[in-house]
């Protein structure tokens, strides 16, 4: 199944202000801070691409084609028995995965039910493990995710809030490494604005990638 899912609600600030922005690149006039606003907020956008992390807090939506199921067998293999007596493996099968850490929190679990009936889970029908990264929901105990209409794509929507950061305005936790990085993107962006340029530039020494790096989630493992 492929990973589809999309922004709801983006953060409610930036890890950078326009007044950081204008001092990293010298400006002391009040005209382009608009401009320099679309520099961050396209430079925080392009960092969470590349560490496939959400910054602050915002809401995302996943769309999966069904709940996942697990594999059809009488028993367990002997990589399924390793961490006998849990089995923990067992109801691995059973994990939805969910994109752009840290996860915040669950909103809601939706699903076309077998007559195409939109219909939303109860909270309590399952539990999430905001803990790991990526979070995981798994149905709770003595329970299974329900059946879904099987002809029809993006059956089961699930909304989280993602911020690996905090929300940005009573908690900010954001690495001081990716502020510079947006600061870096800033200004470059501030200085050479066209698509190309005739001058032979060069990525600096710990540029915008070699501070990202050490952020960047790369363990996403979907097994639906």
């Amino acid at each position: 199944m492929l990973l589809s899912y999309k922004l709801i609600t983006s953060p409610a600030v930036e890890p950078v202000t326009v007044m950081m922005a204008k001092r990293q690149c010298r400006v002391d006039f009040p005209d382009d801070d608009v401009l320099l606003g679309v520099y961050v907020t396209a430079a925080r956008e392009y960092c969470e691409k590349y560490t496939r992390r959400a910054f602050f807090n915002q809401q995302w939506e996943l769309h999966l084609d069904h709940f996942p199921l697990p594999k059809l067998k009488s028993t367990l293999t002997a990589e399924e028995r390793f961490d006998w007596p849990f089995f923990g493996s067992a109801w691995d099968y059973f994990a939805i995965r969910l994109p752009k850490p840290t996860c915040v929190s669950v909103d809601s679990v939706t699903y076309l039910d077998l007559t195409a009936t939109l219909q939303t889970l109860d909270p309590s029908a399952y539990f999430v493990d905001n803990t790991s990264e990526p979070a995981r929901l798994v149905p709770s105990q003595n329970m299974f995710w329900p059946y879904t209409q099987q002809y029809l794509p993006g059956s089961v929507r699930i909304k989280f809030t993602a911020g690996s950061y905090g929300d940005g305005v009573t908690v900010n936790t954001c690495p001081k490494s990716i502020v510079m990085a947006i600061l870096l993107l800033v200004a470059h962006w501030y200085e050479h604005r066209e698509d190309v340029s005739e001058l032979n530039l060069k990525s600096i020494p710990l540029g915008v990638n070699a501070l990202l790096s050490q952020y960047k989630f790369d363990c996403l493992d979907y097994r639906t």
